[in-house]
C-alpha cells in the first residue's frame, strides 16, 4: 500500500476539465450524466438487478470524478424497488480535494444535492480505506486511497456489479495482469455484472478467461462500443442468513461500539454489562485522548489508528450533542532530538496533509501550548479529547439496543438454535444466534484460549484541582498527556503490568505529577498531592500493541473484541463497524491484511494468514 497520497490537480482547456494524474474525466465532461447511466448502469442492469435486494454491492476500479458514484446513488434514490442499502466500493490513486470535486459536479447541476453530501463526508486524502456513511446511513461509499492493484486484493466483500473504469481497462493490455482478472472473478457474487467504457479485446479475453461471458454494446458519445459482461463462472460467496439477535458482554466502548454498529444493521442486540452501569473500568475516566500515530514505515498499528481516527471524527459529529468531545488539537512534543529526528522523518516518509499532521519548532510548540514547553514536535490540529461515558451512552441509545446491567456472566455455550449465556449459578441470562465476547481480559473465562496472550495493565490517571492552569487549552503529550476537559485538569497515564489493583496510590499520583513537570516544565510547583484526584482501572493488552477482533475459532457464532489498551475510545468506533461487518457478511470498511492483523487466528498457528 502506499504511504502517500499525491491528489490530482484539476485543469480547465477551453472550458473543458482535464487531470494529468485522472485521465477518464475528460470521458465524464464529453458523455456526462448520460455516458454513465448508459455505458455503466445500463452494462450492469440497473437498477432492474438491484430491486427487492436487502444489499446490494458495486466495485468500481477508479473513482475519478465521483460521477459514476453520483449517477448510481441518484438512480438508486429514484427506484422505489432499489435495495435496502447499497454498497459503492471505489478505488482511486489520486483522488479530487473536495473543492475541486465542487467544480467537476458543477457540470451536473441535477446531482447538486449528492455532491453537497458528499464533498461535506469527504475524507482527509490519506491512504487506505475510508468509510464515508451517506443518506442516512443506507448508502455506504468505501473510498480506497491507493493503487487499484494494492486496493482488490484488501477487498473481503461479494460483488454484484463491477464498473471498470480505471485507465488499466483503456485498451492497454501491458496494464492488466492477470491477477487483476482474478480478483474480480473472487470477488464476483453468482451472476454478477461488469461493464466497461471500452470493448478492447484484451478486455474481453481477461475477462472470458476469469469466467465472465462478454457482450459488446453500443458504444456513447466518442465512445464506438463499450461492453458488459456477466460472472458465470463458480462463485466463493454463498446465500447467508445474517443474525437476528446478538449478545454482546461488556457495556465499555468495545461493547457499546459494536452493539450500535449491530443495531444499525437491523440486528437486535442484548448488551449485558456486571457494573450497575455502562462505562466502568477504562471507559469511565472522566476524560481520554483521540488522535493518531505516525511511523516511518506507516505500520499496521498506525494505518489501523489512522483509519479508525478519521472514522471517529465524522461518526462522532453525526451523533450529534450527545457526545461531549474537543477537537482541540493534539500536541505530542519530542522528549530528546533523537525523537524529534524520528518524528520528522515519520512526516517526510508519509507526508501527510497539514491539517492531519504538522511539524512546529519549539516557538510554535509554545504558542500552541501556552506555555514555555522545553522542545518542538507534531502537531495533530483535529485530535483533542472526549468523554467516554458520553460515547458509549450514545452508543446504546438505539431502540434495538437492550442494555441489562448487573448481569455477571459465567458461561457462554453452543446450543442447537445458537448460543446461550449463563450466570455462575446456571441460570440462562440470554440466548441469542451469536456471542461477542468484549469484556477485555475477562473474555479469557469465557472462550478460554491460551493462544491469545492477553496481559493486564493498571492504568492510573490524576485530575488536578478545579481551576489550575487555565491557559492549558489544547491536549498536549510527552511520554504521557496533559488534557483539558470537564474543567478540570488531567494527566495521565501510569502503565503497571500485571497490576490487578484499582485502589488509587499516592505513588501513582506522584508518577504523574512528574510526568506534567516533563511535559509543562514548572507546571507542579505549586500542586499539592492532597489536592489531586486519582483514578485507577485495567486495560488488556497484547504483545504485538494491536486489539483482537473477529471470529473465535471452532466456534461459530462466537466472536472477540479486546485488547483495546490504551487506544480504546479511537479504536472502538471502526473497529465495532468492522466487527458488524464481519458478522452480517457485509463489505468490510478496513483492508484485509489489517483484519488478518488483528484476527484472534493470528496467535492460534502458523498457517492462520488467511483467516479473518
Amino acid at each position: 500500500m502506499l504511504k502517500t497520497i499525491i491528489p490530482a490537480t484539476l485543469e480547465f482547456t477551453n472550458d473543458a476539465p482535464n487531470s494529468a494524474a485522472c485521465r477518464g474525466i475528460g470521458h465524464d465532461a464529453d458523455g456526462g450524466m448520460a455516458q454513465a447511466r448508459h455505458v455503466f448502469l445500463r452494462g450492469c442492469d440497473l437498477p432492474q438487478k438491484w430491486a427487492g435486494r436487502e444489499d446490494f454491492v458495486v466495485l468500481e476500479t477508479a473513482f475519478g470524478s465521483g460521477l459514476n458514484f453520483l449517477a448510481t446513488w441518484a438512480a438508486w434514490r429514484a427506484d422505489p424497488a432499489r435495495a435496502a442499502r447499497l454498497h459503492f466500493l471505489s478505488a482511486e490513486k489520486h483522488p479530487f480535494r473536495a473543492d475541486d470535486l465542487a467544480r467537476l459536479h458543477a457540470q451536473w447541476p441535477e446531482c447538486a444535492a449528492l455532491s453537497s453530501e458528499l464533498r461535506a463526508n469527504w475524507p482527509t486524502l490519506t491512504p487506505g480505506f475510508h468509510r464515508i456513511a451517506l443518506d442516512g446511513g443506507r448508502v455506504q461509499l468505501t473510498l480506497m486511497l491507493g493503487d487499484v492493484l494494492d486496493c482488490l486484493p484488501n477487498v473481503q466483500a461479494g460483488v454484484d456489479a463491477f464498473y471498470l473504469g480505471d485507465p488499466a481497462f483503456d485498451g492497454n493490455a501491458g496494464l492488466r495482469p492477470p491477477r487483476l482478472f482474478d480478483e474480480l472473478a473472487r470477488l464476483a457474487r453468482s451472476g454478477a455484472t461488469a461493464a466497461a467504457c471500452t470493448a478492447a479485446q484484451s478486455l474481453r479475453q481477461g475477462l472470458t478467461e476469469a469466467g465472465f461471458v462478454c457482450e459488446t454494446r453500443a458504444g456513447h458519445g466518442r465512445q464506438p462500443q463499450c461492453l458488459s459482461a456477466r460472472f458465470a463462472g463458480t462463485s466463493r460467496w454463498v446465500e447467508f442468513t445474517a443474525p437476528r439477535h446478538v449478545v454482546v458482554i461488556g457495556a465499555g466502548v468495545a461493547g457499546a461500539a459494536i452493539a450500535h454498529a449491530l443495531a444499525q444493521r437491523g440486528v437486535a442486540v442484548t448488551v449485558l454489562e456486571r457494573a450497575d452501569s455502562p462505562a466502568h473500568a477504562a471507559s469511565g475516566n472522566p476524560v481520554a485522548v483521540f488522535r493518531p500515530v505516525i511511523s516511518r514505515d506507516d505500520n499496521r498499528a498506525s494505518r489501523l489508528t489512522r483509519a479508525a481516527f478519521l472514522h471517529d471524527l465524522h461518526a462522532w459529529a453525526a451523533l450529534g450533542d450527545r457526545v461531549e468531545w474537543s477537537r482541540c488539537g493534539v500536541l505530542h512534543l519530542a522528549k530528546n532530538a533523537d525523537a524529534a529526528a524520528k518524528q520528522q522523518q515519520a512526516l517526510a516518509a508519509t507526508a501527510p496533509p497539514a491539517d492531519f499532521a504538522r511539524w512546529v519548532d519549539q516557538a510554535e510548540a509554545r504558542e500552541l501550548a501556552s506555555w514555555p514547553v522545553a522542545s518542538p514536535g507534531v502537531f495533530f490540529p483535529t485530535a483533542g479529547w472526549v468523554v467516554p461515558g458520553s460515547l458509549c451512552r450514545a452508543w446504546l441509545d438505539h431502540p434495538a439496543i437492550e442494555l441489562r446491567t448487573g448481569c455477571a456472566v459465567a458461561c457462554v455455550q453452543p446450543v442447537a438454535a445458537g448460543w446461550q449465556v449463563l450466570d455462575r449459578d446456571g441460570a440462562v441470562l440470554a440466548e441469542a444466534d451469536a456471542v461477542v465476547l468484549a469484556n477485555a481480559r475477562d473474555a479469557l473465562s469465557l472462550a478460554p484460549d491460551p493462544s491469545w496472550p492477553l496481559h493486564t495493565v493498571r492504568g492510573q490517571i490524576t485530575q488536578l484541582p478545579p481551576g489550575c492552569l487555565p491557559q492549558i487549552q489544547r491536549v498536549i503529550a510527552r511520554e504521557g498527556y496533559v488534557a483539558p476537559g470537564g474543567g478540570q485538569l488531567l494527566v495521565g497515564a501510569t502503565y503497571e503490568h500485571d497490576d490487578a489493583d484499582t485502589t488509587p496510590r499516592t505513588a501513582s499520583d506522584l508518577a504523574n505529577l512528574a510526568r506534567l513537570e516533563a511535559i509543562l516544565p514548572g507546571a507542579s510547583e505549586h500542586l499539592a498531592a492532597g489536592a489531586l484526584q486519582g483514578r485507577a482501572s485495567l486495560r488488556a493488552t497484547l504483545p504485538d500493541r494491536l486489539p483482537i477482533v473477529g471470529a473465535v475459532g471452532g466456534q461459530p457464532g462466537l466472536y472477540v473484541a479486546a485488547g483495546y489498551a490504551s487506544r480504546g475510545v479511537v479504536w472502538a468506533g471502526l473497529l465495532g463497524e468492522a466487527l458488524a461487518d464481519l458478522i452480517t457478511q457485509r463489505p468490510l470498511p478496513m483492508e484485509t491484511d489489517l483484519m488478518r492483523a488483528i484476527a484472534p487466528a493470528r496467535f492460534t498457528r502458523a498457517d492462520s494468514a488467511s483467516e479473518i
